[in-house]
């Protein structure tokens, strides 16, 4: 069996951290709600194209929010999503690291599979809710199969530091946890991104609970340690020597606001899930609108060249229209002005 999988994973109040294409406080039912449409919508664009695989939402709540007159869980019945709770295992301590702090909610879901699937060959894709479908990623599963595993990989500079490291401080990290010196630069694999058999699975978390209490130590001893999913992923398929895919069809990190950072190219149309981090509360909740909202069945029955025209016009993939264009500068500033306003008057 193959699984197309999401996750959510809700920070209690007084454990919250920072999501900055939210704007919003993490704990509240507003920053929740914006990933509750993001996943309907990632198993509606999915449901069009993947009719044979099965669909799971991971959650650590039961809470399920009203969305525009109907409860999600009714939504996600509908679509034939199973929902599997399972308890967030690996909370980082207080001020480990200010952003993304769920993140590790995904070594939870990787328990879970290991406690729960004994069929060693069943394929999981585990992906972010803001991403959408644009084709059958049947392909992706067959090029996992031989091996059980795909991963794909930033193509950053070695500099660049995400999220409190670069690849050159992973390096070194590595070469301290390893006990031995690495000749080359490792790569930097995406997070948002995991597909590996339930075998593979189960190598993958026997690793991360040998890490989990070094990283905690190191975190209580203040040297660097890895702060959130994907470096810590990273790590641990170098350790295996499971090595990234080279295609640029399967999926791609499309940065789409024209006011910070814009990375669209005429090739994405080919590529087959779109992950669009900025797009949240744009054209993601625009998207939402149009399928989920107006249109009966989410949108299953248009046919697929309006569906991609919409998800074009809508996304601004591979174009930005002029009103794109001033949509994004005037929300983007006024957004920016809102959260100056409010920490002058907070301080």
């Amino acid at each position: 069996m193959d699984y197309i999988c999401t996750w959510i994973c809700t920070d209690a109040v007084g454990e919250e951290s920072i999501y900055p294409q939210t704007g919003e406080k993490s704990s509240g039912q507003k920053h929740q709600n914006i990933y509750w449409r993001c996943i309907l919508l990632f198993f509606a664009t999915s449901k069009r194209f993947n009719k044979t695989q099965k669909h799971v939402l991971f959650s650590n709540t039961k809470s399920m929010p009203l969305l525009n007159g109907r409860w999600v869980a009714e939504s996600l019945a509908e679509l034939d999503v199973e929902i599997i709770f399972t308890d967030f295992n690996y909370k980082t301590p207080k001020g480990y690291f200010n952003l993304f702090q769920n993140q590790f909610f995904e070594f939870s879901i990787l328990e879970y599979i290991v406690n729960n699937n004994k069929h060693l060959e069943d394929q999981y894709l585990i992906l972010d809710s803001d991403c959408i479908f644009t084709q059958s990623v049947q392909p992706l599963f067959r090029a996992a199969a031989p091996k059980g595993f795909i991963s794909l990989e930033d193509d950053c500079t070695t500099d660049l530091v995400i999220h409190g490291l670069s690849r050159k401080d992973m390096k070194m990290l590595y070469e301290e946890l390893l006990g031995r010196n690495i000749d080359d630069i490792p790569g930097y694999h995406l997070g948002e991104f995991f597909m590996a058999s339930v075998k593979n699975i189960g190598v993958i978390y026997a690793d991360f609970k040998l890490l989990w209490p070094k990283m905690l130590t190191r975190f209580e001893n203040k040297q660097p340690k890895f702060n959130e999913e994907a470096q810590t992923l990273s790590f641990i398929y170098y350790k295996n020597n499971f090595e990234s895919s080279k295609s640029k069809t399967f999926l791609k990190r499309i940065w789409t606001n024209p006011v910070f950072y814009r990375n669209v190219e005429n090739t994405d149309v080919n590529v087959a899930i779109w992950h669009l981090p900025a797009e949240k509360t744009y054209g993601l909740a625009s998207l939402y609108q149009e399928l989920i909202v107006n249109k009966e069945h989410f949108g299953l029955k248009i046919p697929h060249n309006i569906y991609m025209a919409k998800l074009k016009q809508l996304l601004g993939v591979p174009f930005l229209n002029l009103r794109g264009y001033t949509k994004y500068y005037m929300l983007s500033y006024y957004r920016a002005l809102s959260k100056r306003t409010k920490n002058f008057f907070n301080n």
